[in-house]
């Protein structure tokens, strides 16, 4: 039979062929340059490479979690290598979303063929085609918009991204950019967060469980939905069947496991430390590895929280406690809250926020006494009614209980913390201004003000510290004398000069050990007594709105506080019973498993009994006596019978005359007679009290007689003048009165034998 073809076919049969065979060329071409050339033009996303931005881990000085912050979209990613997710979670997953992911180029084209099949058979898409590759082009270049193009650009994406990587870093990628819903990106968090274990520790069902929740990460979750999540896991478990050849007894198995969720939050146990580093310009997308220690920080917030809430009828809400290693300067311990998420300011960082710290600073100024007025422990102070003038006015100080005890030791003052002693200490060695200098030495910043501004009241707390910077001060007493910034990071110590000496610090350490010393004052069995030797300071501000207790040993110190940070008051409790059962608990935990040390005694020091009343050496340690260890050239003169009366009480010159009226223990203490009165006062020091060093005056002429008269106001207890080359002084109602005129003036104070002391003052005219 004749075929009857077209005049075009008969007319050139060679030209047709040819020109088929063109276009079958041609197409192939354009088959090859889109598959292997057009990716190309398509960049690669960088995140693909990199990974996601991972959310910062804190972490103890071992490793442990401390903290797990979110990113800025709230998720929390921990990113995995593939070696170390499990190979069941692998071959889960690929079951579940590309079987075919090591077979095909990034474009799996018998699934496209099929799902193109079934959308046109049901007028819809019915499944996808997306391959491993495209999805993680998809996760990590964040496009919202699915359309024809979007669907496009993805196929020679993956195209592009199969040629540059290999398939074990592709898969890396998928998986760390993979969303399991509960704001967890990547296996390691989903483990975490879904069942508290390590990848390693996952069963086939947990494995099977995680990798059904990316196809929907809200509608499967198994928190809300678990009916759904687990049927998508079973599902996956048979496809492992078909795909993987996976034991049908194993499958079993894990489809009878029970589905186990953990409910805990994530690790927190640092959140005010958090909050420090949150905002750290050097770890934005790197774990912080602090200093702190997980297990000691634990323990301590679980301290501090048995503490406040056993105090709660006593209306203390808030404390605080920092934990230094003194020979680092790193922080141990960092404790802002009992409870972060409590509803009274727990998200507010006390050991960060300025409080006063009552009489937690009274060490400094000994020590000041000790380093610059000549002072010791052995040194008497008078514990008696007195008025001290400053810059803000005169004012009267009264102790804790509002009782005096007359003369006394600095070592007895400081252990039974009296306020009089203090501030006429203060008042001696060079006022606010000499404390505020120290204080800053050591550390302190928060002190803003001018010293006048806070008077001799610094002393005992009119300035505000924080529980941080006064713990590292109190650190630095503990190195005797050595300042080492506070480090939240493992850094080297530095090696800077002693802003002290090791005498006067070995001195106040053992004075603030001394439990014997303060019995007098807290009792002999208080919180701040220890099973070893421990240097501790309490503190209680005006009106009770803070406690303190700091304190150290050779390796550690602790600092606390407890108050409301609402600033309204406790009932009915001081630093030794609000803040010193934490301290003492948490000295106890630091030496669970270290043995505590104390310091060696420097060089050029005698241990002596001391009277308590007169200061002086005795032969034998006596019922009125204390032993303490002195610098030899410091050393007080022995006693003398002229100390005392023939009944053997003490002898007092007349600035006690009204303290021993109204207080004092006769059977103890005895008025001194004018005889012998000019010998002793020969010994006692010219004070000034008013002026004060850092009083300016001003002529107001809304004051009575324009403010022109100052009275000047001393101490000392004998005869004694007051001139000045520029001023009149005359007696006005038996108190010496300096009649005050613009400019600089030098008053002086003179007594009998010769000896002055003066003033420089300055007056202004408003």
């Amino acid at each position: 039979m004749k075929l009857n073809l077209p005049g075009w076919l008969k007319k050139r049969p060679k030209n047709i062929r040819r020109n088929i065979a063109y276009a079958c060329l041609a197409t192939l071409g354009a088959c090859l340059t889109g598959y292997f050339i057009l990716p190309l033009a398509f960049p690669v996303p960088a995140s693909i490479a990199t990974g996601p931005a991972p959310s910062v881990m804190l972490l103890d000085r071992d490793g442990e979690p401390l903290n797990h912050r979110v990113r800025a979209d709230y998720y929390r990613q921990r990113a995995t290598s593939l070696d170390d997710i499990p190979s069941d979670l692998i071959q889960a997953t690929l079951a579940a979303e590309d079987r075919r992911f090591y077979q095909h180029g990034g474009i799996d084209i018998r699934a496209t063929a099929r799902a193109l099949r079934d959308s046109f058979n049901h007028q819809y898409f019915v499944s996808g085609a997306s391959t491993v590759t495209q999805q993680t082009v998809k996760l990590s270049s964040h496009q919202s918009s699915r359309t024809i193009l979007t669907k496009a650009r993805e196929c020679l994406t993956a195209r592009h991204v199969e040629m540059v990587h290999t398939k074990d870093e592709i898969l890396t990628s998928y998986f760390n950019h993979l969303d399991y819903g509960n704001l967890s990106q990547g296996p390691l968090q989903a483990a975490r967060s879904y069942f508290g274990k390590a990848l390693s520790q996952l069963s086939l069902a947990e494995c099977a469980l995680l990798a059904g929740l990316p196809q929907a990460p809200s509608r499967l979750n198994p928190r809300r939905n678990p009916e759904a999540a687990i049927k998508r896991r079973n599902w996956i478990l048979d496809r492992m069947t078909i795909v993987y050849q996976t034991p049908k007894n194993r499958i079993e198995r894990a489809k009878r496991e029970p589905m186990q969720l953990h409910h805990q939050r994530p690790s927190n146990l640092a959140p005010h430390l958090a909050q420090l580093m949150r905002y750290s310009t050097t770890h934005q997308h790197e774990d912080i590895h602090t200093t702190l220690s997980a297990s000691l920080q634990r323990d301590v917030t679980d301290i501090v929280r048995h503490q406040v809430n056993r105090l709660a009828d006593k209306h203390i809400q808030n404390a605080g406690v920092v934990v230094i290693h003194n020979p680092t300067g790193q922080v141990l311990a960092f404790v802002g809250s009992p409870d972060f998420q409590h509803a009274h300011n727990g998200q507010i960082d006390a050991a960060r926020t300025p409080r006063s710290p009552g009489s937690a600073l009274k060490p400094f100024t000994y020590l000041l006494a000790f380093e610059q007025g000549g002072m010791n422990p052995a040194t008497i102070i008078e514990d008696i009614p007195t008025r001290f003038a400053d810059s803000r006015g005169e004012k009267a100080f009264v102790n804790y209980n509002r009782s005096h005890q007359g003369p006394v030791t600095i070592h007895h003052a400081l252990a039974n913390s009296l306020n009089i002693p203090a501030v006429r200490v203060l008042n001696t060695v060079g006022g606010a201004s000499a404390l505020h200098q120290t204080l800053n030495r050591f550390g302190i910043t928060t002190l803003h003000q001018q010293p006048a501004h806070y008077g001799l009241g610094l002393t005992l707390g009119s300035g505000e510290v924080t529980l941080l910077e006064l713990t590292n001060a109190y650190a630095t007493l503990a190195r005797m004398g050595r300042y080492q910034p506070v480090r939240f990071l493992p850094h080297p110590p530095t090696n800077k000069p002693p802003i002290a000496s090791y005498a006067s610090t070995w001195m106040l350490a053992q004075t603030m050990c001394n439990n014997a010393a303060r019995t007098s004052a807290f009792g002999p069995h208080s919180s701040l007594r220890l099973p070893f030797p421990c240097a501790v300071k309490t503190g209680t501000s005006t009106d009770f709105r803070d406690n303190w207790c700091l304190g150290f040993t050779a390796d550690f110190t602790v600092g606390v506080w407890a108050g409301n940070l609402d600033n309204t008051p406790m009932r009915g409790i001081s630093g030794v019973t609000g803040a010193g059962p934490i301290f003492h608990a948490t000295m106890l935990r630091l030496h669970r498993d270290h043995n505590p040390r104390w310091f060696k005694q420097p060089q050029g020091m005698t241990t002596c009994h001391i009277h308590t009343h007169t200061g002086k050496r005795l032969p034998n340690n006596t019922g009125r006596s204390v032993t303490l260890t002195l610098p030899t050239d410091q050393l007080p003169p022995p006693a003398q019978p002229s100390d005392y009366d023939l009944r053997g009480r003490v002898l007092l010159d007349t600035r006690y005359a009204e303290w021993l009226i109204q207080e004092a223990d006769r059977a103890i203490f005895a008025q001194l007679n004018a005889q012998n009165s000019s010998s002793k006062n020969n010994h006692t020091p010219l004070r000034i009290i008013a002026p004060s060093r850092e009083a300016k005056y001003m002529l107001d002429p809304d004051l009575p007689k324009n403010g022109k008269q100052l009275q000047l106001i001393t101490d000392f207890p004998n005869e004694h003048t007051w001139n000045s080359p520029t001023l009149k002084i005359q007696s006005i109602n038996g108190h010496s009165t300096a009649t005050l005129t613009p400019g600089k003036h030098l008053i002086t104070l003179t007594d009998t034998t010769g000896r002055h002391t003066t003033r420089l003052i300055l007056v202004e005219e408003l």
